[in-house]
């Protein structure tokens, strides 16, 4: 721009940025991460990371525990650190088995169902045979396969049995 030539980034070869991650020892090119330096820093990390995750499992328990028995909601950060029956103490939602109280949602229009028609009407009586209550001649309202006695067949029909005995007890 303006007639200035335009100097590039400077950008490392390849070979010189993988060098950087050797060491020379006694010789011999070691990388980093297995000399002894290195094997501290790498276990130093390591415990550093798991140390303050132990420390907020921990202090978050306790700091958790102190507002519950103060009669407080634990904070989002540290609520799931907790019980649900622990929980259930300071929030009703946690509460086993989960009481709703909801109401029910007002149906179209606003106002309450119409009332549903009786089943019979209270002023008469309820339905009965014909000639004082007494089943017809030969009828009856239950079943004969309620009763455990089966109807007498008869011998023709559709649905006569076959002729002989069944076909298992002839082989014998």
């Amino acid at each position: 721009m303006f007639g200035k030539t335009r100097i590039p980034p400077y950008t490392a070869p390849a070979d010189a940025v993988v060098r950087r991650q050797y060491v020379e020892q006694n010789g011999h090119l070691v990388w980093f991460w297995y000399t002894k330096t290195g094997v501290i820093v790498k276990w130093s990390l390591f415990l550093g990371i798991t140390l303050l995750l132990g420390l907020y499992l921990v202090l978050g328990r306790v700091h958790a525990k102190k507002r519950v028995n103060k009669g407080l909601k634990p904070l989002a950060y540290h609520g799931w650190l907790l019980s649900r029956q622990e929980r259930a103490g300071v929030d009703p939602r946690y509460a086993w088995p989960q009481a709703s109280y909801t109401t029910y949602p007002q149906p179209y229009g606003g106002g309450a169902y119409a009332m549903p028609p009786p089943v019979y009407d209270p002023n008469n009586r309820p339905p009965m045979y014909e000639g004082g209550g007494a089943p017809p001649m030969g009828g009856s309202k239950i079943d004969p396969m309620q009763t455990g006695v089966e109807p007498a067949r008869t011998g023709g029909g559709d649905y006569a049995p076959p002729p002989g005995p069944p076909p298992a007890a002839a082989l014998r």
